[in-house]
């Protein structure tokens, strides 16, 4: 009776550890599919760095020097921060409505930067919308080489004519 007890309770224990592996798997895609969207029209980022993250900005007011997300080294948790916090003393906006309030974002305040302050982006984000914004970037724009042409449709849809300039692979 023992014997199968065990036998039971490791079978059991194995279904819960599929079950949580596979639905922080899961997540993880919704969290980037939920990046997508709020890349796409609630944070606003390919005014600044292209509708792919390439740096090719798709906005009339952007300056047009924003780097490629495709080519960053940063690592997820740093892509967060800089989505969360911005970048001082460069146009990149802090999506968080009390950053440098404290000394949440890279440990500073307001008082502590001066001029170097970055802006507040118009629209500000959740912290929940902020990791999935991250997760995106990082597993869908980091390291995704060259703009294809699925990626073009994967994004936009069917996009006619405006996908064709992009190679197939």
């Amino acid at each position: 009776m023992i014997c199968c007890t065990s036998r039971f309770g490791a079978a059991m224990a194995a279904v819960a550890l599929a079950i949580v592996l596979g639905s922080s798997a899961t997540a993880a895609g919704e969290d980037a599919a939920s990046g997508q969207r709020i890349w796409k029209s609630k944070a606003g980022c390919p005014t600044c760095h292209g509708w792919s993250g390439d740096g090719f900005p798709s906005g009339f007011h952007s300056e047009g020097n924003a780097p490629s997300l495709r080519e960053t080294q940063l690592t997820r948790d740093q892509i967060r921060e800089t989505i969360q916090c911005g970048r001082p003393g460069t146009p990149m906006p802090h999506f968080d409505r009390f950053a440098y309030t404290d000394k949440r974002c890279y440990d500073m305040t307001a008082e502590d930067l001066g001029d170097l302050e970055p802006i507040r982006a118009p629209t500000t984000l959740q912290p929940y919308e902020i990791d999935a914004v991250a997760d995106y970037v990082a597993g869908k724009i980091k390291g995704a080489g060259p703009v294809t042409r699925a990626q073009c449709v994967e994004f936009f849809g069917e996009a006619g004519s405006y996908c064709d300039k992009y190679p197939e692979r």
